[in-house]
């Protein structure tokens, strides 16, 4: 980059990234906490983090959550690293929302509003893509891959404990 962008490359790249980051963050800041929202109403998480503000009608603590467990991540030290560590997993569960199309075809229930004409070979190329970016990541960058995917796998168990937690109270719910 720069041999064609010159000596400013560097800062270039920089202010894009910067830019790009600005631009996606209402987006994250909207998205995670209701999904942290629904995680709870679903017993599958901390029910405070249910919790809705009574004037903004937000899931204010799960906000709130997002942003500490957000620090903790930028503290782990810089952009390149956090990428490195956390934020290509992403790309594991878009890939399997797209499989996940597949899945939901093959109910007899389902009726979409349209069909796709080329609705095989979109999601499949876009599973691969999404793949090879792991893959990619994962041979870049073996070391801090590993540290985001055992990252990753540390939450299965405590899913599991949520689960079954959920379980046991559903059951005790229904005998009485």
């Amino acid at each position: 980059m720069q041999r064609i962008l010159g000596a400013g490359a560097g800062g270039a790249i920089s202010a894009l990234v910067v830019i790009s980051a600005l631009g996606s963050l209402n987006g994250i800041i909207l998205a995670g906490p209701r999904v942290y929202y629904a995680m709870a109403q679903d017993g599958l998480a901390f029910r405070w983090m249910g919790a809705v503000h009574s004037t903004r009608q937000t899931p204010y603590l799960a906000i709130v959550a997002q942003a500490v467990w957000s620090s903790v991540l930028v503290a782990t030290n810089t952009y390149r690293s956090l990428f490195t560590r956390v934020v290509y997993t992403e790309w594991l569960f878009f890939a399997l929302l797209a499989a996940g199309l597949f899945v939901l075809r093959r109910n007899r229930e389902y009726k979409p509003r349209f069909l796709a004409r080329a609705y095989l070979v979109i999601p499949a190329l876009f599973i691969v893509a999404s793949l090879g970016i792991v893959i990619n990541q994962c041979l870049a960058n073996p070391h801090d891959s590993m540290f985001g995917l055992g990252l990753l796998l540390l939450g299965l168990p405590v899913y599991f404990v949520w689960s079954r937690q959920r379980l046991k109270e559903a059951a005790a719910d229904a005998h009485h």
